[in-house]
């Protein structure tokens, strides 16, 4: 003897599975959730308890957004787990952009300039403004890397230039609370360096203006685009030295670029006559870029780190913290750039 399954009404299913009975009367359209039978005089509609399981799948499943199709293939298809761990690499996916554009949203936030203004010794900003004006490209078509970005927050003030090949930093420690993300002219900037004195930096919403003693000067921002994020390169940990007879070859060679070979052992080699079978990678390099780079670095000391073939070469000196830059190497059918 068999024992028939109870049936149910839509508002007892509806109540039992979390469904609104309007999510259950699409799912019967759709062909997800057919009732077990309906009467044909009333429309109402009739469900076993065998069903009240698929019902809560359903309630789970659109909660977390599973496409019609895809509850189908959970309900009757032969890999429910593969189609549900799909669904959820999408909105790992779909969390890792959603954190990205608001990270960007976060960085425009932080762009519009507060009110107040920054001191900064001439000194300081001179050297500052010498370590990274190499690497602004004035003959860009992108106005805002025709700029020097000044990028204030925690007490340090940043400036910041990429020609898209290479991104220098010098970082000045300010005594401000002040929170800014502004590009200037690389016009004003060129000002800036020429001043004596303590220099405020004063911000607005379109413009800066630099009071010193003797005089003040002010420039628009630039406005049109977005600034690369310098905070985010970070220098690998398996990155490989260069020093001594290999730094002098790799700056001194007079052929236009120039190849660090890097062995599996750690060892590097400038310009090698030949493949090594233990080579790990070899790095091709811009050398007039690269002296440039050197040559803005402040201080003595110099140090260059290769982490990979297609990442960016570290250039700093030992005895200057807050000054480096980064210099992305060239690749066989062109160049990788900043973005």
């Amino acid at each position: 003897m068999t024992t028939s399954s109870a049936l149910l009404t839509i508002g007892e299913m509806s109540r039992a599975s979390a469904l609104p009975i309007s999510a259950l009367r699409f799912y019967d359209k759709e062909g997800v959730l057919v009732p077990h039978s309906v009467d044909p005089h009333t429309g109402y509609r009739w469900y076993t308890d065998d069903q009240l399981r698929d019902a809560r799948m359903i309630a789970g499943m659109r909660r977390v957004g599973v496409p019609i199709r895809d509850m189908m293939a959970v309900l009757t298809g032969p890999e429910p787990h593969s189609c549900l761990d799909a669904h959820l690499r999408n909105l790992e996916d779909g969390l890792a952009d959603a954190r990205a554009e608001l990270g960007r949203i976060h960085r425009l936030i932080d762009s519009l300039p507060a009110s107040g203004g920054v001191d900064i010794d001439s000194w300081d900003l001179r050297r500052a403004l010498d370590a990274v004006l190499f690497a602004v490209n004035e003959e860009s078509e992108f106005p805002i890397l025709r700029g020097v970005h000044l990028d204030i927050h925690d007490g340090v003030a940043a400036f910041v230039t990429t020609d898209q090949f290479r991104l220098a930093v010098a970082e000045v420690t300010v005594h401000s609370a002040l929170t800014v993300s502004a590009v200037v002219p690389v016009t004003f900037a060129r000002l800036l360096r020429d001043v004596a004195g303590v220099v405020t930096l004063t911000f607005s919403a379109r413009t800066v203006t630099a009071s010193y003693p003797g005089g003040e000067v002010s420039s628009p921002l630039i406005e049109d685009g977005e600034f690369p994020d310098h905070r985010i390169l970070r220098e690998h940990h398996n990155a490989v030295e260069l020093s001594g007879d290999h730094l002098a070859a790799l700056l001194n060679g007079t052929e236009d670029s120039a190849v660090v070979s890097v062995g599996e052992d750690g060892g590097a080699r400038v310009d090698p006559g030949g493949t090594d079978p233990r080579e790990k990678f070899r790095v091709l390099v811009d050398r007039q870029r690269l002296r440039d780079a050197a040559a803005a670095q402040p201080g003595r000391q110099l140090v260059i780190r290769v982490s990979g073939a297609t990442l960016p070469l570290a250039i700093r000196t030992g005895d200057c913290v807050g000054y480096y830059s980064y210099l992305m190497p060239l690749q066989p059918v062109g160049e990788k750039a900043f973005t």
